[in-house]
């Protein structure tokens, strides 16, 4: 079973949450230890990075991941392109298990800005 999922947000929360998952990635960490070591609640990472929930980092929560992945400088965390649009409008594809109970896959199939 496929689900498709609107949601609007700030391209800078999007491209922040993009950024995170894939230091997180490159730093092999998973979602719960990345919360462990900011020290919020152990679904917390996995929260944000959730099309279907609308967590957001928060600034307070970039002194707390800037420690958690060994950087000295936010600045340093903060190392991606400026995003180009101020509002996006995401569309994810969403696969389900067969019992409809769980997400398998959840792809991004498009981003529009909005005006």
């Amino acid at each position: 079973m496929k689900k498709i999922i609107d949601f609007e947000t700030t391209q800078f929360d999007y491209d922040l949450i993009n950024h995170i998952k894939g230091l997180r990635k490159i730093h092999s960490i998973t979602k719960e230890e990345l919360s462990v070591k900011m020290g919020v609640a152990k679904s917390f990472v996995g929260n944000v990075e959730s099309a279907t929930q609308r967590h957001k980092y928060a600034t307070r929560h970039l002194t707390l991941l800037a420690k958690a992945l060994g950087f000295k400088n936010i600045s340093d965390l903060l190392k991606f392109p400026t995003p180009e649009y101020d509002k996006i409008k995401v569309t994810v594809e969403q696969t389900y298990n067969e019992a409809g109970t769980k997400v398998i896959k959840s792809e991004v199939v498009k981003i529009e800005p909005i005006e």
